[in-house]
């Protein structure tokens, strides 16, 4: 079994063309132009998400300052801005949440965090924004963040979770979401008002491609999507990394999705069959309607994440 885990791993190297040009139709599909609008929606009792810069943003009125979780890409940072005074008149940002460390999450954290504003993530958020990383399956290399960008108030996987805060009167609950989307993933939740920002960990109308290059892998995606539905109840307001708010009924068919999806990957690779084969195979089939027309993506990263960590149930490499 050793030497034919080597052989399947070597054989997985040559499908990089397919996860390329998967990932190029996805970065069209999101390609968003300065002026495209961004818009407003309440979620309850002044929670609103703002939609249009790239990744969903949760924004909350607070005494003690707006309370924000992600900030967009950089090109609609000054929308953003210009909206928020439009809606918050000079309210400062007092804290700024950030899911993890992708652009389309973070790129507005310089425009919207002024000196003093907390920004909040895990340690690891904070050290992918500090460095040089290579993408592999976008094909894009990112550099290190300015320092006005970074997380100023992380917190590590061994430390003591969920961590409470209030703001302004407002209780807000978080916690890591380990190795799922990426390796610091966070959940921020509002229990006043039964919202949670799921951030990366939770898609609609797409499937919740992993980020193996920085950690991510499907079965971090299955666990952190049990968490949330652990978490939530058929009330609970689930906002994903981009979309329409989702209820816990769409946690349960993401994780069913996850779950299946990864049997199936397992069961092909065992036999030998690489991404190209899984792809024809239409692994994911019934889920495309739900979820999405980028399967391709999905499947490559997170059969090579399972590969990448070495988590391939009943593969040696």
């Amino acid at each position: 079994m050793k030497n034919k885990g080597r052989r399947l791993f070597l054989r997985m190297l040559g499908h990089a063309g397919a996860a390329l040009a998967a990932a190029g139709a996805v970065r069209a599909a999101n390609a968003q132009t300065s002026d495209h609008p961004l818009a407003a929606a309440e979620l309850r009792d002044g929670l609103l998400r703002i939609g249009g810069a790239g990744g969903n943003i949760v924004a909350l009125p607070s005494t003690d300052g707006l309370v924000m979780v992600d900030s967009g890409r950089p090109e609609q940072a000054r929308q953003l801005k210009d909206l928020l005074a439009a809606r918050f008149g000079d309210a400062p940002v007092g804290a700024l949440f950030n899911t993890h460390w992708h652009l389309e999450h973070t790129g507005g954290n310089e425009a919207v965090a002024a000196a003093g504003t907390r920004v909040i993530s895990h340690e690891n958020t904070r050290l992918w924004m500090s460095t040089k990383v290579y993408v592999e399956w976008e094909d894009r290399r990112y550099l290190p963040r300015a320092a006005g960008a970074l997380p100023n108030d992380t917190f590590f996987s061994s430390d003591p979770q969920p961590i409470e805060l209030e703001i302004g009167g407002e209780r807000i609950v978080y916690g890591h979401l380990r190795d799922a989307h990426t390796d610091g993933d966070i959940y921020v939740s509002f229990p006043q008002r039964n919202v949670i920002a799921a951030g990366g960990t939770a898609t609609a109308g797409r499937y919740p491609v992993p980020d193996y290059i920085t950690g991510g892998w499907i079965g971090g995606l299955i666990d952190a999507t049990r968490t949330l539905i652990d978490m939530s109840d058929t009330s609970t307001l689930i906002v994903p990394a981009w979309g329409p708010v989702l209820g816990r009924g769409d946690l349960e068919a993401q994780h069913e999705m996850l779950s299946t999806v990864r049997e199936r990957i397992e069961a092909m690779a065992l036999v030998g069959k690489g991404i190209d084969e899984m792809i024809a195979a239409r692994v994911t089939a019934e889920f495309d309607e739900r979820f999405g027309d980028d399967a391709e993506l999905f499947v490559s990263n997170a059969y090579r994440g399972l590969w990448w960590g070495g988590r391939m149930r009943g593969i040696v490499a």
